[in-house]
C-alpha cells in the first residue's frame, strides 16, 4: 500500500509541475512577446512540450481498463504530432509578435498537440507514451535548426569562403568572408528575419531595403538620417529609438549583450550587420563612413 501511495504521489507531483511548466510557456508571449531568436524560441516550445508530456502522463496513468488499449487511440498519436509542427512550420512571428493573445493561442495549440500526442500514445499502448513524449521534444527542439520552420534557418553554419586559384596555380588561397555575406547570415540565423524584410515588403519593424542612408522619422516626428551610428543605436539601444508607424518594445535589448560589451570588443558581428543594412540601400554607401569589407580573425 505504501508503494502504491508513494506512485500515486509521484505522478500527481510530476503531473502537477508538468502543468506548471506547459502553463508557463503558454502565456510567455504576454510576459514578453521579443524573443532573441526564432531558434530560441522554438526551445521554449521544447520545454512546453516536456510539460504537457508529463502532464499527459500523469493523466493517463488515471486511465480505467476499459479506456485503454483501443485501436482508435493511434489516431490522434499519428495526428497530433503532425498539427504541432504544422503550428510551428510558419516563420511568420512578426504577426504573432505583434498580437500577444494570438502568439498564446499559437503556444496553446502546440501545447495541446504535445499532451494529445503524449496521451494517446499511452492509451493505446502502456508505455508507448514515453517515446511519444521525446519524440516530441526532439521534434520542437529539431526546429531550432529549422526542420520544417524557415528554409533561411535550415544550416546554421557561417558561409564558407570562396577559394580561387593563386596566380601560380599551384595552390588555392582563400578569399576573406566579406562583412556583407556575415551580415546576409546573421539577418537569418539571429531572427532579424522575423521582423524585417530585406525587399520593401511591409513588417512589424522597418524594412532593411532602401533604410541606410534614408531620413528616418521618430515618434516625437523628428528625423534622422539612418547612419551608422543610428543603426548601432537602433540595434543595440531599441527602446531608446522609436520609429514612428511601428509599434513599440518589440525589438529586443538583448542584442546588446549579443553584439557588444565586453565579450564583442571589436564588435565585427555587429559590423556585419550594419553592413549588410547598407549593401541593400541605394544610399547606403554615401551614409557610412569608410571601413574594410572584410571580416577579421
Amino acid at each position: 500500500m505504501n508503494d502504491i501511495a508513494a506512485g500515486r504521489r509521484v505522478v500527481i507531483v510530476s503531473g502537477a509541475a508538468g502543468a506548471l511548466i506547459m502553463l508557463s510557456g503558454i502565456l510567455a508571449p504576454l510576459l514578453s512577446h521579443t524573443m532573441t531568436s526564432i531558434s530560441v524560441h522554438h526551445l521554449l516550445h521544447a520545454g512546453m512540450a516536456a510539460g504537457a508530456g508529463m502532464l499527459a502522463l500523469a493523466l493517463a496513468a488515471g486511465l480505467k481498463k476499459r479506456d485503454r488499449e483501443r485501436v482508435w487511440w493511434m489516431i490522434p498519436a499519428v495526428l497530433a504530432p503532425a498539427v504541432g509542427l504544422l503550428l510551428m512550420w510558419p516563420s511568420e512571428y512578426a504577426y504573432l509578435m505583434s498580437h500577444p493573445w494570438l502568439h498564446v493561442c499559437d503556444h496553446l495549440g502546440i501545447a495541446l498537440a504535445g499532451f494529445l500526442a503524449v496521451f494517446s500514445a499511452q492509451a493505446y499502448v502502456r508505455g508507448l507514451g514515453w517515446p511519444m513524449l521525446i519524440l516530441m521534444v526532439a521534434m520542437d527542439a529539431a526546429a531550432a535548426g529549422g526542420f520544417g520552420v524557415s528554409p533561411g534557418l535550415v544550416s546554421l553554419a557561417p558561409p564558407r569562403p570562396q577559394a580561387r586559384s593563386s596566380p601560380s596555380g599551384m595552390g588555392k588561397k582563400v578569399q576573406p568572408l566579406s562583412l556583407r555575406a556575415r551580415g546576409a547570415h546573421l539577418y537569418l540565423t539571429l531572427g532579424c528575419s522575423g521582423c524585417h524584410s530585406v525587399n520593401g515588403a511591409k513588417s512589424i519593424g522597418p524594412t532593411w531595403r532602401n533604410l541606410a542612408g534614408y531620413p528616418q522619422t521618430l515618434a516625437d516626428s523628428k528625423t534622422r538620417i539612418a547612419n551608422d551610428k543610428f543603426l548601432k543605436n537602433a540595434i543595440l539601444f531599441p527602446d531608446q529609438l522609436h520609429l514612428k508607424g511601428f509599434p513599440r518594445g518589440v525589438m529586443p535589448d538583448t542584442y546588446r549583450a549579443m553584439l557588444a560589451g565586453a565579450r564583442h570588443p571589436r564588435e565585427l558581428r555587429l559590423r556585419a550587420i550594419i553592413a549588410y543594412i547598407h549593401s541593400l540601400s541605394n544610399r547606403g554607401n554615401l551614409s557610412r563612413r569608410p571601413s574594410p569589407n572584410v571580416l577579421e580573425k
